[in-house]
């Protein structure tokens, strides 16, 4: 943003900063005079006006300029700040992110030992188990033979009590007739 003045006259003081005095406006009226002088003296007049103008000119540009570099450091102050806090925040959370990681491995060994330790538990019983079952398996293997053993044994038996009685019923089969042919050859004897 420029600023426009409008100079009227100026001086420039010993600490290079500019005053501006006012002085009232001209009159208007009367007739012009003519330029009674000297071209050089005018020439330098103007000269040193022009200079004074440009000198407070540069000083408006170099106080503009030194407002703009103190805003930018006073913003630059703030972003510094800012980040700052940023890398305090970052730091914090990085430092958080390490815990929870720690953590979070801690616990994953741990759980990861309490399986561990519960599959090779597991893994004894179940082999227990096998063992107990392959010597069930045998002791049901030598039941079931004897069983067979027995159930053969009793069909022996069965067999041999079925010959001997079918013996005995031939026995008594031939003694009963031959008592009934006795009894009937003694009756003819008798009659």
């Amino acid at each position: 943003m420029r600023i426009r003045i409008k100079l009227r006259y100026f001086t420039l003081s010993n600490s290079w900063s500019f005053r501006f005095t006012n002085m009232p406006a001209k009159k208007k009226g009367g007739k012009k005079k003519k330029d009674s002088g000297d071209p050089a003296e005018f020439e330098a007049k103007d000269n040193i006006k022009r200079a004074e103008a440009e000198i407070y000119s540069l000083q408006r540009q170099l106080d503009v300029a030194s407002q703009e570099m103190q805003y930018a450091r006073e913003h630059e102050r703030e972003w510094r700040e800012r980040l700052d806090a940023f890398g305090v925040a970052m730091e914090q959370q990085r430092e958080n992110t390490l815990d929870i990681m720690s953590d979070m491995s801690r616990q994953f060994k741990a759980m990861q030992e309490q399986l561990t330790q519960q599959i090779d538990g597991l893994e004894k019983k179940n082999h227990q188990l096998l063992s107990t079952l392959e010597g069930k398996d045998d002791e049901m293997d030598k039941m079931k033979a004897d069983y067979e053993r027995i159930i053969e044994e009793k069909d022996s038996q069965i067999k041999d009590m079925k010959h001997k009685q079918e013996v005995m019923a031939q026995e008594f089969s031939d003694m009963l007739k031959e008592t009934l042919d006795k009894m009937s050859d003694c009756l003819e004897s008798n009659e």
